[in-house]
């Protein structure tokens, strides 16, 4: 492997849609290293169990204003909204330009000429896969790009008030440093703050830590969306059920076999994504199963259409050795979609010099407290574009000295404790900041967090540091929930179920331990 350079001009971090996409608008103007602490994407013969990883509503990407603006209640940014809409067009145009030199599945179709809703087509693969599959091919017939996998990062350097570089351990575990004149953050969301997530184990929040701690603005963190229906089985990745099993007609039966969402809304099974999710949640309570869960039922879909019309789903479930044309399909919900995050304007920025943010990991007011599921592809695409273009026409290529290396060790030291903390960590916040919440669990797992906090002050490995990332992002959802004293989006509390927009139609901002509204 490839040793990492001492400097370059700027440092992309993440391996996804946005990283790859700034690291492309970036590569007109210096030296680009992209750092991920996985691999980066391979796309070999196709494999349904892998399949699986790929499902989700996102198969198609919609363009669409208005739903976007009533799915963030209240907390949308509207310019940010627009310019997703408006500039969504021309970087799908532009991805589609790309792939003609490849084979791609993707197309880009009129939806609805009355509202100038477009449409991005996978045609029967996922939308996300065959985006990152042409940004990848772009990405390596770039000579000023280089990407190296397996980096973990452990700090963003700084030279009084501006970002100058990374302090990272390697695939080894060796400590180094790279100074740099910028670094965007793509590192994605943090479902790994809860014990059930579709997210993988990647998601550890470490651009949100990373961020936070260099005093950067973080914002919004309360607003966490669950997705009603992920495959729950043992052992096996909780992939999410495409929503639109419901729109077509799927069932949800509890464990007694009963279907229930009669009780909750007269849409039933076609109600909201969030009462749906909370109502799961109240039939799993009562239930006095030991680990209890609800089922999605299919079984009354004609088997071959239900085939055609969902085929990755049929395919990856199979693949598990679960046939849902017969069997009903065990799910519950899980930890989806990070909606706040690193605050930044609309070209990537944040407070803080030489530091941009872009994709999951960043809040710019696209989704506000709920997201539209085909948004988060666009919002990567868009604003990885629009930060990588900001941060080579702000940014100087870097004149910092190379730094002196620190004492190198190996993989030797280790963390004592960090996987029971990290479950304790993810139980709790299932137990008390999940779908429904409470004062006083809420208070509890603020507590308990706050104690934890000296077992994990001073992580030497890379999954210390994963540990400690996931602790600091668990903080700062249980203190922005705690803080803000209505439902609105994807934030529900059993104490306070209404709006309150005079008081809080505004969004949450962590500064230190303290928690305000702007």
């Amino acid at each position: 492997m490839k040793g990492l350079p001492a400097q370059t001009d700027f440092i992309v971090v993440g391996a996804g849609i946005a990283a790859l996409r700034a690291a492309i608008e970036l590569a007109e103007s210096g030296q680009v290293l992209l750092l991920a602490k996985k691999e980066f994407p391979t796309f070999k013969a196709r494999d349904d169990k892998s399949e699986a990883e790929w499902l989700g509503d996102e198969d198609d990407v919609i363009l669409h204003l208005q739903d976007t603006l009533e799915a963030g209640d209240g907390l949308c940014n509207p310019a940010a909204v627009k310019i997703l809409i408006d500039e969504g067009a021309e970087r799908i145009d532009e991805l589609l330009a790309w792939g003609k030199h490849h084979t791609t599945r993707l197309s880009f179709e009129l939806e609805n000429p009355h509202t100038r809703s477009r449409r991005l087509h996978a045609h029967g693969e996922s939308a996300g896969k065959q985006i990152l599959r042409t940004l990848s091919q772009k990405v390596d017939s770039l000579k000023h790009v280089s990407q190296t996998a397996f980096v973990f990062i452990t700090e963003l350097r700084t030279e009084g008030s501006r970002i100058s570089g990374l302090s990272v351990l390697d695939e080894k575990g060796t400590p180094q440093e790279i100074a740099c004149s910028a670094v965007l953050l793509a590192t994605g969301g943090s479902g790994q703050v809860f014990s059930n997530t579709t997210n993988p184990d990647t998601a550890t929040a470490d651009g949100i830590a990373l961020a936070f701690h260099a005093g950067a603005e973080v914002g919004d963190m309360e607003f966490v969306q669950f997705h009603p229906t992920a495959l729950f089985m043992k052992k096996v990745p909780r992939f999410p059920l495409p929503e639109g099993l419901r729109a077509e007609g799927a069932y949800l039966r509890n464990f007694e076999l009963d279907r229930f969402m009669g009780k909750y809304h007269p849409l039933g099974e076609r109600a909201p994504l969030d009462l749906v999710a909370r109502a799961i949640v109240h039939e799993m309570e009562v239930s006095r199963a030991k680990d209890p869960f609800v089922y999605l039922d299919v079984t009354h879909f004609n088997a071959a259409k239900l085939q055609k019309h969902f085929p990755r789903v049929y395919a990856s479930c199979m693949a598990y050795n679960l046939d849902i044309t017969e069997d009903l399909i065990p799910v519950r919900p899980a930890a989806h979609c990070t909606l706040g995050g690193v605050r930044t304007d609309l070209d990537g920025k944040t407070n803080v010099a030489g530091l941009y943010a872009a994709g999951e990991v960043a809040t710019t007011g696209v989704h506000g407290a709920n997201r539209l599921p085909s948004n988060t592809l666009l919002e990567a695409l868009v604003y990885g574009a629009r930060a990588g273009k900001a941060m080579r026409n702000v940014e100087k290529v870097s004149s910092h000295a190379a730094p002196n290396p620190k004492a190198a060790y190996s993989n030797g030291p280790v963390d004592a404790g960090v996987e029971e903390l990290i479950g304790q960590i993810q139980n709790l916040m299932w137990s008390e900041l999940g779908l429904v919440r409470t004062r006083l669990g809420m208070q509890k797992a603020v507590k308990m967090l706050e104690e934890m906090a000296p077992k994990l002050a001073h992580p030497r490995t890379r999954r210390g540091h994963e540990a400690a990332n996931v602790h600091l992002a668990a903080l700062l959802v249980a203190r922005s929930a705690l803080a803000r004293e209505e439902s609105r989006g994807a934030h529900y509390r059993m104490d306070y179920p209404d709006h309150d927009d005079k008081k809080f139609l505004k969004h949450s901002v962590a500064r230190g331990d303290k928690v305000v509204f702007v």
